[in-house]
């Protein structure tokens, strides 16, 4: 029986391993389309319940502007979107990172 127990730690490794290689970063162009400038916006997977790190930080995304934003550790692809606009609107928002390189931000 000690024959098969290294193989099957080796085993026991494999989803983990799946799981490590998957999580990678994704680049999004946010295109805002609203007619309002864009203050903040975060986005967290579908699956999590809390929000992330602000995607803008100190950056203010003007109307009729594109911005790349930096997703890290993109473990999975669907992703829900909380926008925050200057006129005080909070607007949500849902995206595959993983499909899409753009997201525009329409009224």
């Amino acid at each position: 029986m000690q024959v098969f127990r290294p193989f099957l730690f080796a085993a026991a490794l494999v989803p983990l391993l799946a799981t490590t290689a998957l999580a990678e970063t994704e680049t999004l162009q946010v295109r805002n389309r609203s007619g309002v400038d864009l203050v903040r916006m975060f986005a967290s997977p579908v699956t999590d319940e809390y929000w992330r790190d602000d995607l803008l930080g100190e950056y203010v995304l003007p109307s009729g502007r594109n911005a790349d934003v930096t997703i890290r550790n993109v473990s999975e692809c669907l992703y829900d979107l909380l926008m925050m606009f200057s006129d005080g609107a909070v607007v949500p928002g849902r995206v595959d990172v993983c499909e899409s390189e753009r997201f525009t931000i329409q009224p």
